[in-house]
């Protein structure tokens, strides 16, 4: 089968079989990458040593892997761009099926060099609703694209994507961008948010996005482009923890991307209403009201980006 040049980089912790399932839809493709870079966290010996042989089990292309010992979504994104030998990158997350024809249609898109970047759709997003623009989780005005609401949340289309539309952000589970482009515009993924890191492919695809504004270039959804995020089970952030991520790393954003105080009364809405949603749910409201009440009680510690020192006291929260 033919191979592609292009570098899938799929950081990896404590799902071997999810990885397995990964590894084996990139592989058996029509077309294969030249090279995908596997940054494993797993904490298991077990799993560790499953995933270098299963790294190390196939000739159809070439396998990087590196065992990274610090669990950190953004470092080992990071240590994976340092190890690709493409220019195209498709970033990947280790529970999504990819179709036969997806790598063609991504190199083709990207083959004009007026598309900096390509962002995956899963065939799994579920319904779409219109009360989130009231709620602010949605931008009515640009409903039409992908977008990046001023409660700092990424938004796929709002409606069906039929050739190319624009987006302003990817998903983490799975879009390509130029390692030429990261280098000459100086973009990493933000290591200040650690372990875990919600919301760090909105901030990285976000400030990506901006960039190729600036320069005339487009960053695009395409229907040609879908895959299946499964979301695994195997290993997911406890819903405490999840819960403190999503009020104070988009607080975080906020400030550190300077979208003005307007952002951060759109964001105050937003959470209020979701802990509303939540008490009519009859669903866990408290998390949802320590998490801003944590947040209130830093918003120093946040604004000046000390994210580290504030990682430190949520642990003690959660």
């Amino acid at each position: 089968m033919p191979s592609l040049p292009i570098s899938v980089l799929i950081p990896t912790m404590n799902r071997p079989l999810a990885l397995e399932r990964t590894l084996r839809t990139y592989l058996e493709a029509d077309c294969v990458p030249a090279q995908i870079v596997i940054v494993d966290q797993t904490t298991d010996k077990e799993m560790r040593a499953r995933i270098s042989e299963l790294a190390q089990s196939t000739s159809e292309t070439e396998i990087t892997y590196v065992f990274q010992d610090m669990p950190s979504t953004t470092l080992s994104r990071n240590k994976a761009i340092d190890l690709a030998t493409q220019d195209i990158l498709i970033f990947s997350d280790d529970d999504v099926d990819v179709a036969n024809d997806t790598l063609r249609s991504v190199y083709d898109l990207m083959e004009n060099g007026n598309i900096a970047m390509v962002a995956g759709m899963s065939g799994n997003e579920g319904a779409k609703s219109s009360s989130g623009y009231l709620f602010g989780t949605k931008s009515f005005r640009k409903r039409k694209i992908g977008h990046v609401t001023r409660s700092m949340l990424g938004r796929f289309p709002q409606q069906a994507v039929v050739g190319e539309v624009n987006t302003e952000w990817a998903m983490g589970f799975f879009f390509a961008v130029r390692k030429s482009l990261l280098e000459k515009w100086g973009i990493c993924w933000d290591e200040n948010l650690t372990g875990y890191a919600y919301g760090e492919d909105l901030d990285f695809s976000y400030r990506y996005y901006k960039k190729a504004k600036e320069s005339g270039l487009r960053c695009v959804f395409s229907d040609r482009v879908q895959v299946l995020h499964r979301v695994s089970t195997e290993y997911r952030t406890p819903s405490r923890k999840a819960t403190f991520l999503y009020v104070v790393n988009r607080l975080y954003f906020s400030h550190k991307l300077h979208m003005g105080p307007g952002s951060r009364l759109w964001m105050k809405w937003t959470n209020f209403s979701m802990s509303m949603l939540r008490m009519l749910r009859k669903e866990n409201t408290k998390d949802m009201r320590d998490a801003r009440r944590f947040a209130r009680a830093h918003r120093a510690l946040i604004k000046a980006g000390n994210m580290h020192a504030l990682y430190d006291l949520m642990q003690k929260e959660i």
